[in-house]
């Protein structure tokens, strides 16, 4: 008897041992299914910054990967406050898409709104279910997985997955996997829409400079308006443009400049009257006006949109004045995307306004501008030192010790000009790299140094289709090459490497080992002197290194603790961090 109990023990230990090896095998299995999916996600992410396509090739991997029939991926739309599908996949992928959801409704209107996952095992159950959107599309749902998409604790949307295959229900494991790759997809969304911002701050600015030296190089205004339109169409990406001005003995506006796809219908001899039309409005108040739908705004003139056979959607209208007269006003329709004109876009159409205004006076508008631009890109640049949150007052110190060591190289003022705008652009690239790396408070793991090293090159490809500073973009890439061909991205050596690289190489270094970070206070400036007169020639060009402890010597390089401090202050630091080599510093955080 004993041994029949010992031989049931036995067996139903051994069953117990099998379901424990069973589940870690699965544990396992889906670990390696994580690993594998990531490892996908980094190949897709490293080849492309579009969002349209991350998030396309993206969620045809979550399909294959998870075994579903359909999935989609829906923004919330900050301006209506609906889910928008971003990508939908499927049979009926293209179908979905024209439908909207609030917050609320449906199974990813409740997930947005809760913030919480759902798992549906049969939708027909579920009192979240929405099956007029299945019955219309005529495709049928059986069970459903949706998790939300969060960045900085705010739900940006929500991911759903449909029908298990082969006809299976989701399990926890499914759960725990999506809610693992949605974390991903949000940092992946918030690095992509960094780098798109960047890139538009950046056309923005392009086209202010163009702007700027039409003003600078005409008194012709009808010219100098034409061009003016055509940046005010490219700024805001519309269909057309229109300066209208003011018939003041009549009280009427005329068509002076029209771009785009009205140009050839519209002709000088379309008027109107000052007490009509947006147009009229803004004459009369002198206030800026955005509408996002003509069709439910009273004051629209649509006679205009009857003879030039052009269908007006949204407007943006502002003012054109000079010495506080109104004398016009300028119009920008129809974004070519079909969305709705921004409060943003407003702004800059005023800033173009009155730069047409006042290019009467030319010297006022130079002056203007000038004033205007570099406040404008040096704001840009804060934005995007920003990302950095180590590096406080970096772009400052690296404009300001490029500078002083051309001055002592004796560079043209186009070397200078050039110089400045690669130190301030220098770390664009690092919009592409993730916070997570950038903000980490010590020294970066190899795989992390990999990532960073990439930044040269992004900050150039990110500068590459903006003409008016494809000259700045040698001292963006090369400024982490190193003299002995042992730097990155493309291990040139010598002279190969451009002035702008070799200078902006040499001050970026010095202030990665002056300036302080979240683990030690920056290194004492002997000390850093020295390690780059050590690295002359191995790591710097000797002949920009001279010019740099020149400049020294005249006390014209200040570090961060000396900018703060006042002369009757010694910095610390750990004495530890002496051992710490140029190279070192710049891993840590460059």
């Amino acid at each position: 008897m004993a041994d029949k109990e010992n031989i049931e023990d036995l067996k139903k230990d051994n069953k117990e041992l099998r379901d424990q090896i069973s589940a870690l095998s699965s544990l396992v299995s889906i670990q390696d299914l994580k690993i594998s999916i990531f490892q996908s996600i980094g190949k897709i992410t490293s080849s492309s910054f579009n969002l349209d396509k991350l998030l396309d090739s993206i969620m045809d991997l979550i399909i294959k990967t998870m075994k579903v029939e359909a999935g989609s991926l829906l923004l919330l739309n900050s301006d209506t406050g609906l889910l928008e599908f971003k990508v939908a996949k499927g049979d009926k992928g293209d179908a979905v898409k024209k439908y909207k959801f609030a917050l609320g409704e449906g199974i990813v209107g409740f997930v947005a709104q809760s913030g919480k996952a759902l798992v549906v095992p049969d939708v027909s159950k579920s009192e979240h279910f929405k099956k007029d959107v299945s019955e219309s599309i005529k495709y049928p749902i059986e069970n459903v997985i949706c998790v939300p998409l969060r960045v900085n604790n705010k739900v940006i949307g929500v991911i759903e997955l449909m029908n298990k295959m082969p006809r299976k229900r989701f399990i926890k494991e499914d759960l725990d996997l999506l809610e693992s790759l949605a974390g991903q997809i949000c940092l992946i969304i918030q690095n992509a829409q960094l780098v798109e911002d960047s890139k538009r701050k950046i056309e923005e600015l392009s086209t202010l400079i163009s702007v700027s030296t039409i003003i600078n190089s005409t008194l012709d205004l009808n010219k100098l308006l034409n061009e003016i339109m055509e940046a005010a169409a490219k700024l805001l990406r519309a269909e057309t443009s229109t300066i209208f001005l003011i018939d003041q003995e009549k009280q009427e506006l005329y068509f002076e400049v029209v771009t785009g796809k009205s140009k050839d219908d519209i002709v000088n001899t379309i008027r109107i009257p000052m007490s009509e039309g947006i147009a009229g409005w803004v004459a009369r108040t002198g206030q800026s006006l955005l509408v996002p739908d003509v069709s439910k705004d009273a004051r629209f003139y649509n006679k205009v949109d009857e003879k030039s056979k052009f269908q007006t959607k949204s407007i943006v209208a502002v003012p054109l004045r000079v010495k506080d007269k109104v004398i016009g006003v300028i119009e920008v329709l129809n974004k070519f995307d079909g969305t709705s004109f921004l409060p943003y876009e407003l702004e800059l159409l005023e800033a173009l306004a009155d730069q047409s205004a006042v290019a009467i006076d030319n010297a006022v508008v130079h002056k203007e501008f000038q004033e205007l631009f570099l406040n404008t890109i040096t704001a840009l640049a804060r934005a995007i030192e920003s990302k950095d949150s180590y590096t406080g007052g970096h772009i400052d110190r690296i404009e300001n010790y490029s500078m002083v060591i051309a001055d002592e190289l004796a560079l043209t003022t186009e070397e200078k000009e050039r110089i400045r705008w690669a130190a301030l652009f220098h770390d664009i690239g690092k919009i592409g790299v993730s916070e997570a790396i950038l903000q980490k408070p010590g020294k970066l793991t190899d795989v992390e140094y990999e990532e960073i090293k990439k930044h040269p090159q992004l900050g150039a490809d990110i500068m590459k289709p903006i003409k008016q500073f494809k000259h700045i973009i040698p001292g963006i890439l090369h400024h982490q090459e190193r003299w002995d061909g042992k730097g990155y991205p493309n291990k040139l050596k010598n002279t190969e490497i451009s002035i702008d690289g070799r200078i902006i190489g040499v001050a970026d270094t010095f202030d990665a080992m002056t300036s302080d970070r979240p683990y030690r206070k920056g290194l004492p400036k002997d000390f850093a002197l020295d390690e780059i007169r050590k690295c002359a020639g191995t790591q710097f060009d000797p002949e920009v290194v001279t010019a740099f402890m020149a400049a020294c010597e005249k006390g014209k390089i200040k570090t961060e603790a000396e900018m703060k401090a006042s002369g009757n202050k010694n910095s610390t630091y750990n004495h530890s961090s002496r051992n710490q080599t140029s190279q070192d510093a710049k891993k840590s955080r460059k």
